[in-house]
């Protein structure tokens, strides 16, 4: 009798609970409703919604149901707050005719339990009422119909697809330096042609190289490349042949995507998965870059399988330190105001980049946004529409994400989405990448929308993190000073918090490397000095014992140092005095940071799983032996499990 006590009382104050959370969640779903009803009648609607997207990370579908609410449930809030009602029988209840609304909504006033099915069911059952009996039975056999028809179809493809993977397999077999296409292959070519016609139709487009992610494009790539093996006719067009030197993807690629299997490198049959290692430079992409600066977002993309078509830099000393250290990149010391990026279009590049002058959006500043003469934000926008990418990454400071400005953001995104992409907001910050300094970004991410949902954000490595301590030891140390060991130590034992003063890490961060040669703002120059260095003036070498003998010596950042906390190679050389050097590194994006990004999208373009600690930092992840139990039998003792350390 006691358990049935107990189980009772369970049950009961778990149903309050619950009734109490389901309360709850219709409140706030009716408070976002009013919320986003009050932003739409003082801006414009488009606005609004690309406001909302971006800023509130509002996903599309949630966003429609409370713009719909305002038009559709506009007094019926007191029914939806006593129904309890869910965020998916919302969204079914703004998408319901006006019958079947009031139906619902009636049932809901006396107390009747209502879910999504049951809003479909009204729907359907009002739709059918106004049909004839002949009617109903019409649109009845005509849902059969389709219904085997689906069934059918999806048969037919998936088994055209087994098809098409064994021939795919069986050309693969052939040598590479095949004369010809023999007789079996292009009979089954012949075969599968007719297949693939009776499904996709005979019609389609000749291949274009610069629209090749387009769905059209990619069944008329493997039209064309079917036709070519019935044919036996090879050449290099487009980039269709047998052999894996030829320039592009061959047909063999092309017809991949009609095996509903994974998408290899171009060329790479049997590249490992995930890669530990970059393909060879002919299977790398192309990219764009623009106010590339000194280089810190190049060298990542460099690191991450990208080569440049061209890199956009005013300031002379940047692009000078960009001749500098890599010769063969081609940059174009020019505004990129004056620059008609439609020139790039037929390099087909993959990715277009750009570290935006963040000065018009920087707190530290007036922050003036689209009112700056700096603001290139429209600039990119351009860039990205003339250019056309596969995918673009502009980065920012978090002060691009300040309300005042919302609509100039707005503007922005609206221009990206109607240009073809789909554009999403990340944050990212250098410490979660092993490099020893706190500098939280803002990306703005957008890939073609064919594309749309093949982008992942990198993941973060805290168990790479470290410290300025041991971060700069040895440049610290370059000059003999004696406490060098004592300070890295202090360093090392220093916690860190984050803004919001959670605890992040046992050892201290860098803040932000900025740009300024003088003294910088109060409450920043506490900050450095708190952690045990100055921020300015920046000295000229690392500290002696001299140096540390005179009153209220704490020890600077030379530019070296600031270049490593910039996660620069130690041996990139940079041009131009001490104030446009320090300008350069404070600007710059940190090179591990871009290529973590850059691998992301190279995964995502490419379709290729990465060993992520292989590439980022040199070390593949090794698989884990666990010893058995001491109590396994002797016959199995010598069994282990082996286990992958990221599933512990």
């Amino acid at each position: 009798m006691a358990d049935i006590d107990i189980k009772a009382q369970a049950l009961s104050d778990a149903r309050t609970r619950i009734l109490k959370l389901q309360e709850q969640m219709t409140d706030r779903l009716l408070q976002m409703a009013a919320e986003v009803e009050t932003l739409m009648e003082i801006v414009p609607p488009m606005e609004a919604r690309t406001f909302l997207k971006a800023r509130c990370n509002l996903p599309a579908v949630e966003l429609s149901t409370y713009v719909g609410f305002a038009k559709t449930l506009k007094g019926a809030e007191e029914v939806l707050r006593k129904a309890r009602v869910s965020f998916p029988v919302l969204k079914a209840l703004v998408a319901a005719d006006p019958e079947a609304k009031q139906e619902v909504l009636e049932r809901m006033q006396i107390g009747a339990q209502i879910d999504t099915k049951d809003v479909a069911a009204i729907r359907r059952r009002l739709s059918d009422a106004k049909l004839t009996v002949a009617e109903a039975i019409a649109i009845r056999n005509r849902r059969l119909a389709a219904a085997a028809a689906r069934k059918q179809m999806k048969a037919t493809i998936a088994l055209f697809e087994e098809k098409m993977w064994s021939f795919v397999r069986s050309v693969r077999m052939l040598p590479p330096e095949t004369p010809v296409v023999p007789d079996d292959i292009r009979k089954r070519a012949g075969s599968l042609l007719e297949e693939f016609e009776s499904v996709f139709g005979a019609e389609h487009p000749q291949p274009r190289p610069l629209k090749r992610n387009s769905p059209g494009q990619r069944i008329g790539r493997a039209h064309h490349a079917l036709t070519r093996f019935r044919n036996g006719d090879f050449g290099n067009t487009f980039g269709f042949g047998l052999n894996d030197s030829d320039i592009g993807p061959t047909a063999v690629d092309a017809l991949l995507v009609l095996t509903g299997k994974p998408q290899p490198v171009y060329g790479l049959v049997k590249a490992p998965s995930p890669l530990t290692e970059l393909p060879p430079p002919r299977y790398h992409l192309k990219a764009l870059e623009i106010c590339a600066g000194a280089g810190g977002m190049a060298v990542g993309l460099e690191r991450a399988g990208f080569h440049h078509v061209g890199l956009v830099e005013l300031d002379k000393n940047a692009a000078a330190t960009l001749r500098k250290n890599r010769p063969h990149w081609p940059v174009i010391e020019a505004d990129v105001r004056t620059i008609d990026f439609t020139q790039f279009r037929r390099s087909a590049v993959d990715l277009l980049v750009g570290g935006i002058p963040c000065q018009p959006y920087s707190t530290s500043g007036k922050s003036e946004g689209k009112n700056d003469e700096k603001d290139l934000l429209l600039e990119g926008v351009r860039a990205v529409k003339e250019s056309k990418p596969k995918a673009f990454v502009f980065e920012n400071v978090e002060g691009f994400l300040h309300a005042k400005h919302a609509d100039h953001v707005a503007s922005a995104l609206r221009r990206l989405s109607k240009a073809g992409y789909e554009v999403s907001i990340h944050r990212i910050n250098t410490r979660d990448y092993g490099i020893a300094q706190d500098r939280s970004r803002i990306l703005v991410i957008g890939l073609r929308k064919e594309l749309a949902g093949a982008f992942r954000m990198p993941p973060r490595f805290p168990g790479w993190r470290t410290n300025i301590g041991d971060a700069l030891a040895d440049l610290m140390g370059a000059n003999g000073w004696s406490d060098v060991d004592k300070w890295v130590r202090a360093m090392r034992e220093q916690p860190f918090h984050d803004k919001f003063r959670n605890f992040v890490q046992r050892g201290a961060l860098s803040a932000t490397i900025r740009g300024r040669k003088g003294a910088g703002l109060p409450k920043e120059t506490e900050r450095w000095l708190r952690k045990g260095f100055t921020y300015a003036p920046i000295p000229k070498e690392a500290p002696t014992d001299t140096d540390a003998q005179k009153r209220g010596f704490v020890p600077g950042l030379t530019l070296r140092m600031r270049a490593r906390l910039q996660d620069f190679p130690d041996d990139w050389q940079f041009v131009g005095g001490v104030a446009s050097v320090a300008e350069q590194i404070g600007n710059a994006v940190a090179p591990r940071m871009a290529q973590a990004v850059g691998l992301a999208m190279f995964s995502a373009l490419r379709a290729m799983e990465l060993d992520w600690d292989a590439l980022l930092f040199g070390r593949p992840r090794r698989p884990l032996v666990v010893a058995p139990p001491l109590d396994l039998h002797p016959e199995i003792s010598h069994t282990s499990s082996i286990l992958h350390e990221d599933a512990l």
